[in-house]
């Protein structure tokens, strides 16, 4: 991978025809990679990141002490967490999104038990995300991406921001056992058309609601009372931190609860593949990845990965935060440097160099001059 003027692009083949020409700025996945983030206007932070093409340039040694610094704090507290590898199929994505889920929600259920039990009141509302890539965004799609991601019994209301997939995934549901007994529109929702969020149990899913609609998933989570929510594919920007950053924000003082909700969301689960194009033409694979197995999400690392020549993911950065634009150049950036063959010839010109140095003997030496300069 070279390293000037070098590119990153996450994968993304284009939602509609009309936006073929966009994609086509980006190469296809490889044969390991299966599906990307869907286009969507409404959606600002994955457009951010699926269509933006990012030169990588020089990074500071300042930039790079940053990264690493970061990167070791995070992995001092993700135990098994740094040991995960993205997925290399769609189910797989799928299969390791429940499972993040499982984990956050029926931990948060025995601690809100003990907690009821020693004072007689209850957690606040359980908020998580996930983002999953998808090729397509047709209902069949989502509604495969609901059952993979959310079946199994943890879920057992999905609503659903397309009426389309809600109609869809309820006449599934019939004639497969997925473990969700609703699927429901946002609207179906707050009529109380088809489910009863307030009588219910279990995790209530928002499914890809859009940005436009961000008041009546509020709603929808304020009817649920103490049930947890699951954010899948929500089509509104955030730092995904459970709102620790955006309360340290000016704007929090001055929040509409439509704001503060949205920037409530902890991601659990997050999956973005990338494509990193050389100067050369090249392509090589990457990945930024996070996924909770265990402790407070927030405290789980958003890992940047590149594949070697191997064709195995290799870790170059971790951050306790969701990465930026920067960040990703940096970490890019740091990776294509560390296997340079200019910058491997410069280090071992550097200790030939110092070798000969050493070697040469001090004539002040044995004189009371002091030792070698």
């Amino acid at each position: 991978m070279a390293m000037s003027r070098a590119s990153f692009a996450p994968i993304a083949p284009a939602r509609r025809a009309a936006a073929a020409a966009a994609a086509a700025r980006t190469r296809a996945p490889s044969s390991t990679t299966f599906g990307s983030i869907v286009p969507s206007r409404k959606n600002i932070q994955r457009r951010r990141r699926r269509e933006t093409m990012i030169p990588v340039a020089a990074s500071s040694s300042s930039s790079r002490r940053s990264l690493v610094v970061v990167a070791g704090g995070a992995a001092a507290g993700a135990g098994g967490e740094m040991e995960l590898l993205p997925p290399v199929s769609r189910d797989e994505s799928f299969e390791q999104a429940r499972v993040a889920i499982d984990a956050v929600v029926s931990k948060r259920a025995k601690k809100s038990g003990k907690k009821r039990k020693s004072s007689g009141k209850s957690l606040a509302q359980l908020r998580v995300a996930v983002e999953l890539p998808l090729a397509s965004d047709a209902p069949s799609a989502v509604c495969a991406m609901v059952r993979g991601a959310c079946g199994g019994g943890t879920v057992s209301t999905a609503v659903y921001g397309d009426p389309e997939c809600a109609t869809l995934a309820a006449g599934k549901t019939k004639a497969e056992n997925d473990g969700i007994a609703e699927h429901v529109s946002l609207d179906d929702a707050l009529r109380g058309d088809g489910c009863d969020l307030a009588v219910g149990t279990g995790a209530v899913a928002l499914v890809g609601v859009p940005d436009d609609e961000i008041g009546k998933a509020r709603r929808v989570a304020e009817l649920s009372g103490g049930r947890p929510i699951v954010g899948v594919n929500v089509e509104w920007e955030h730092a995904g931190d459970g709102g620790v950053s955006f309360r340290g924000t000016p704007a929090a003082s001055t929040a509409t609860p439509d704001e503060t909700f949205a920037n409530s969301f902890s991601v659990v689960y997050s999956y973005l593949p990338l494509a990193i194009q050389g100067i050369a033409g090249d392509t090589t694979e990457g990945a930024v990845f996070k996924c909770v197995r265990g402790g407070a999400p927030e405290g789980s690392p958003w890992r940047i990965l590149v594949k070697d020549d191997g064709k195995e993911y290799q870790q170059v950065g971790a951050m306790r935060r969701r990465p930026g634009a920067e960040d990703l150049e940096s970490a890019l950036y740091n990776a294509a440097a560390a296997k340079s063959p200019v910058n491997k010839g410069i280090g071992v010109f550097r200790g030939l160099a110092d070798k000969v140095k050493n070697s040469i003997p001090n004539p002040l030496d044995g004189l009371g001059g002091g030792g070698k300069r």
